[in-house]
C-alpha cells in the first residue's frame, strides 16, 4: 500500500518585543514556495522538507506538498502570511485527501496577530479537517516554546538535537519513520509533555559542550534504544523572548499507546531540567569588557571571533545596535571585521556615493537608539554587493541568503559589513561574498547568539560572548513581560 502524507513547512520564531511585524516580504527573502514548487525550491538545502522527501522515497510514500515557509525571527507573524501559507495547508487538506498522514516542519515559538500559541492553532484546524485517527507527526526547533494544544493535536514530536542546528534532515527523518510505523498500525503514539516553571534552561541548548543538554539527549537515546515503548524524547530549551504563559523549557515524550508511565518519563527528565537551572556555559562579557579582553589575547595565530548575542537577529533582535562596534572602534583595532549593521538608509548613501569614496554617516540605532544610538563615524566604502549569496556552511547550506543591498564601510582598521536587510551572521559568506577573508582576520565580530560556531569555529583562536543588552539580552529583567505564569525561574527566585 502506497501511503498519502500531507506535508509543508511553515515556521517562525517570534520575539514579542520586537516593532517589526513579520510580512509576506520577510517570508519571500528567505524561504517561500509551494505546491510542486517546492522541491526545485529547496534542492540541496539543509531544511527538513528535503528529509521527509528522503523518507518519503524511502517508504514509497505519495507527497502532498502544501508551503515551505521561513523567516528571520522578528516580531508577530502578519495576518496575511497565516492566511496565505496556514491557509495552503488546510485547503490541500481540504481538497486533496483523505490521506493516510500529516508530517509537518514547524518551529515551536511562532506568534501571529491573530493567535498567541499560533502552531497550536494551525495543529487543531488541521485536525478538525483530517479527523482524529490521522496520525500527525511535526518537527520542531530545540527552541520551541511547546504548548499543551501542540501536544494534544499531534501523536509524535520531533525535535533537532543539534544547536547550531546541523540536523533538521536527520530530524525530519526520525520523525517520518515513526510516521510510517504509526500508519502501518504497528504503534499507537500518543505525546505526553512537561514543564516546571522555568524562562530558561538545558544551558539554552546547547550542544558544543557537556552540559544539562547533552546528558538529557544522552539518556533520552539510551531509552529510546532499551524500552520499545519509548518512541523519542523530544528536548526543548524554549525560546525566551516570547511574553505567553506556555513560555520556557519542556520535555515531550512520544510513548506507544496510553500509560501513565510516559508521563512519569516526561516528569523525570524535567526534574533534571530544574535541577540543572543555573548551568550557564557562556560568559557573558560587556562591550569594554571585550576591548580589554581583546587587549591580552592579541596577537593570536587565527582570529579572536566576538558574538553579539544580544542584538542577534535570529532571536529577533534589530541588528543595528551600536554599542560593540562603538567599543571596538574606540579601542583602535586594526584589521578587524564586523558582520554587521543592518541600515538600509545607510547602505543606500554608501552606493550612491561609490566605491572608493570617504562619507561621514550616522550608523545604526535606528529602529531603537536605546539599544545603541546612530553613530556618527567617517570612513570609506570598500565593496557595494547586491547581498545575495548561497550559504556553504553547516547551518543554512544550500539555502539563498539575502541581505539587500550592501556595502562594505572601512572606519579606523574595521571593515563593517552594512546590510539593508536582517540576517543572523552564521556564515562566512556574510564576508567573503563582500570580499573580506574573515580566516585571515585579527577580530571578526558577528551578531549571532550561537549558530555561528557551526562555520566561525573552526577558524577561531578564542571565542568571546557580548551581551550589550540589546533585544535578544540574557538580563530576562530588562524585558517587559505581562503575560507570564508566575512566579518563574529566574525572574522571582533563584
Amino acid at each position: 500500500m502506497k501511503f498519502r502524507v500531507l506535508t509543508g513547512l511553515f515556521a517562525h520564531e517570534t520575539n514579542t518585543f520586537s516593532q517589526l511585524p513579520t510580512t509576506l516580504s520577510n517570508y519571500r527573502d528567505f524561504v517561500f514556495a509551494f505546491d510542486e514548487n517546492i522541491p526545485t525550491a529547496i534542492a540541496g538545502s539543509m531544511l527538513e522538507l528535503n528529509g521527509v522527501m528522503q523518507i518519503a522515497e524511502e517508504k514509497n510514500w505519495e507527497l502532498i506538498h502544501t508551503v515551505a515557509a521561513w523567516a528571520t525571527p522578528s516580531g508577530p507573524v502578519m495576518h496575511e502570511v497565516w492566511e496565505g501559507c496556514a491557509g495552503k495547508i488546510f485547503e490541500v487538506a481540504r481538497s486533496r485527501g483523505p490521506f493516510d498522514g500529516v508530517l509537518l516542519a514547524l518551529h515551536g515559538a511562532m506568534k501571529t496577530v491573530d493567535y498567541e500559541d499560533a502552531e497550536g492553532e494551525l495543529l487543531k484546524q488541521l485536525r478538525d479537517i483530517v479527523g482524529p485517527e490521522i496520525p500527525v507527526a511535526i518537527t520542531l526547533d530545540l527552541h520551541a516554546n511547546v504548548t499543551k494544544r501542540m501536544a494534544r493535536y499531534s501523536n509524535i514530536i520531533c525535535a533537532f538535537r543539534s544547536y547550531p542546528h546541523v540536523d533538521q534532515i536527520e530530524t525530519a527523518v526520525r520523525a517520518g519513520r515513526l510516521l510510517d510505523r504509526a500508519m502501518k498500525g504497528e504503534v499507537d503514539p500518543y505525546v505526553y509533555l512537561a514543564r516546571r516553571n522555568l524562562l530558561t534552561g538545558l544551558d539554552h541548548g546547547r550542544t558544543t559542550t557537556e552540559n544539562p543538554m547533552t546528558e538529557l539527549l544522552a539518556r533520552a537515546a539510551d531509552l529510546e534504544d532499551s524500552d520499545p515503548g519509548v518512541l523519542t524524547v523530544s528536548l526543548h530549551a524554549g525560546f525566551t523572548p516570547a511574553d505567553f504563559p506556555e513560555v520556557g523549557p519542556s520535555v515531550a515524550v512520544t510513548g506507544d499507546g496510553t500509560q501513565d508511565r510516559y508521563t512519569n518519563i516526561a516528569e523525570d527528565f524535567m526534574a533534571y531540567v530544574w535541577e540543572q537551572r543555573y548551568f550557564d556555559s557562556n560568559e557573558y562579557l560587556s562591550e569594554t569588557d571585550v576591548t580589554k579582553r581583546l587587549s591580552d589575547l592579541l596577537p593570536c595565530s587565527g582570529p579572536v571571533v566576538v558574538a553579539d548575542a544580544s542584538d542577534n537577529p535570529g532571536s529577533g533582535a534589530y541588528g543595528d545596535s551600536t554599542f560593540l562596534l562603538k567599543s571596538m572602534l574606540d579601542a583602535d583595532l586594526e584589521n578587524a571585521a564586523f558582520g554587521m549593521v543592518c541600515d538600509p538608509d545607510a547602505v543606500e548613501m554608501m552606493v550612491q556615493s561609490g566605491i572608493g569614496t570617504s562619507l561621514d554617516v550616522q550608523l545604526g540605532g535606528k529602529i531603537d537608539p536605546t539599544f545603541g544610538p546612530p553613530l556618527r563615524i567617517n570612513g570609506e566604502v570598500q565593496n557595494i554587493t547586491d547581498g545575495k549569496y548561497v550559504a556553504l556552511g553547516p547551518r543554512w547550506r544550500g539555502v539563498t541568503q539575502q541581505l539587500g543591498p550592501t556595502a562594505v564601510f572601512r572606519s579606523g582598521g574595521i571593515d563593517i559589513v552594512v546590510a539593508s536587510k536582517r540576517v543572523q551572521c552564521t556564515e562566512l559568506e556574510t564576508f567573503t561574498h563582500a570580499g573580506i577573508n574573515p580566516a585571515k582576520k585579527a577580530v571578526v565580530a558577528v551578531k549571532s547568539m550561537h549558530h555561528f560556531r557551526a562555520a566561525y569555529g573552526p577558524i577561531a583562536s578564542h571565542i568571546l560572548i557580548v551581551d550589550t543588552g540589546a533585544l535578544a539580552t540574557k538580563d530576562y529583567s530588562r524585558l517587559p513581560y505581562k503575560n507570564l505564569r508566575r512566579p518563574i525561574f529566574p525572574l522571582d527566585f533563584d
